[in-house]
């Protein structure tokens, strides 16, 4: 199985990392965007952020979904992993841009 499939499966299992994540970057963004030269601190603020998310994601979870994604072809480790790489470096592109925006606007 490709990265892209495994990506892509990661956007099913996925949603609620992705949701989180996506308010959370929102937060970020709107701090970014009034104060660019604070992109240090709200990638700081990123990492702290993942693995309080994973312990509630993989708390609040059902254990038995698991298993129906293991049996695709995906490991343990890639199933908690990947949707937390691929939002942080959408989170970067993203907060990136914002700094930009915010600092041509200023």
């Amino acid at each position: 199985m490709t990265i892209l499939k495994k990506i892509g499966l990661s956007k099913r299992y996925g949603k609620a990392i992705y949701a989180i994540s996506a308010v959370l970057t929102l937060a970020i963004s709107s701090l970014v965007f009034f104060n660019p030269y604070a992109i240090p601190m709200a990638i700081l603020l990123k990492l702290v952020s993942i693995p309080i998310i994973l312990y509630l994601y993989t708390t609040f979870t059902k254990k038995t979904e698991i298993y129906f994604y293991l049996n695709l072809g995906i490991s343990r480790k890639e199933y908690y992993y990947i949707p937390f790489v691929v939002e942080f470096v959408g989170f970067l592109i993203f907060i990136t841009l914002i700094g930009y925006l915010g600092n041509a606007i200023r």
